[in-house]
């Protein structure tokens, strides 16, 4: 039995406590851009003992400074490609946002600064997702799933929902980090299919809130395995499948994936639209020190410090 519920784990806002939308709707369009990155396992240089193994004990190659290099490299990433939202999975904890925000705050353009925050992870989890923006956030949640069975239900990461306030308008915002192929495709697929299901049902009671509705993150999950209707269309699985625009089938953008494993390139991060909202453009982003001459993403070492993440950055436009 698949039994969906809230619960706040670590849920984190930077700068903005009580915040709501206007209730007003413009007939103008809105047009934000969103960035998503799986940041590769990007801890901070303090031990707290939930950490992977090559970052912690004194065999571990990590320090204070290659993780000051690292936050560099990822501001110097943020500022080259401009995205007015960015949503990245694996961070480990919620003052990273602030070490993101000073690293940010030196040399960024103020009226381009990033105001608002949040993080959530599970209990014990080692890593998390987070968002920051330009743009006020508002009705922040965390969503867990418990699953009931004869296998036990391994650790998963929660879905953040939020709304995007812009002009007067709010778009709801999810942000996914799904389970892992680890331990097997074929036996870990129960797992990201009930993350599916309360991903359908979270979105689709949000489009009856506010009509526009976009969901991203790291879905461990090629786009060629999720149910294809036509056109750019799929099928979310539930009990009420749900409907929603994937911009990996509009032309050009299945030539380059956004995570390369066994050589080949996987479309595993998303973004998913529904209702009002529709994504103008999009494109993983290879053109930057984060990616190899060939538009390879560079996966960091903890060895030698060099590199960013295993996965590229992608980055849409949405009107709403």
């Amino acid at each position: 039995m698949i039994d969906f519920f809230k619960r706040y784990w670590w849920l984190f806002l930077i700068c903005v406590l009580f915040c709501s939308c206007a209730s007003g709707q413009q007939e103008e369009t809105s047009e934000i851009s969103i960035l998503n990155w799986n940041l590769e396992t990007f801890f901070d240089a303090q031990t707290d003992g939930t950490e992977y193994t090559e970052f912690k004990g004194a065999k571990s190659k990590w320090s204070q400074a290659k993780y000051e290099a690292r936050l560099k490299r990822l501001a110097d990433t943020l500022k080259t490609i401009d995205a007015d939202v960015v949503v990245m999975e694996e961070l480990e904890k919620k003052e990273q946002l602030y070490d993101i925000f000073n690293m940010l705050s030196g040399s960024f353009d103020l009226a381009k600064s990033y105001k608002y925050g949040s993080f959530a992870t599970s209990p014990g989890a080692a890593i998390g997702c987070a968002v920051i923006s330009r743009f006020p956030l508002a009705n922040i949640q965390a969503h867990e799933i418990h699953i009931e069975g004869e296998e036990q239900m391994p650790s998963m990461r929660p879905i953040m929902q939020m709304d995007v306030c812009v002009d007067g308008k709010s778009l709801a915002l999810f942000v996914n980090h799904w389970k892992s192929k680890s331990g097997g495709a074929e036996k870990s697929e129960i797992w990201r299919n009930a993350q599916e299901e309360n991903l359908s049902r979270l979105m689709k009671k949000a489009l009856a809130e506010n009509g526009s509705a976009i969901a991203t993150g790291d879905f461990n999950r090629d786009i060629s395995e999720f149910q294809r209707v036509d056109g750019d269309t799929i099928r979310l699985r539930g009990q009420e499948p749900l409907l929603v625009q994937s911009p990996w089938f509009s032309p050009g953008a299945g030539e380059t994936g956004s995570y390369y494993y066994n050589d080949h390139w996987e479309r595993i991060d998303h973004f998913f639209s529904c209702g009002n909202a529709s994504i103008s453009s999009f494109a993983p982003q290879t053109s930057g020190n984060w990616a190899d001459s060939e538009g390879k993403p560079r996966r960091y070492t903890v060895y030698n410090g060099e590199g960013y993440s295993d996965h590229l950055p992608i980055l849409c436009r949405v009107q709403f």
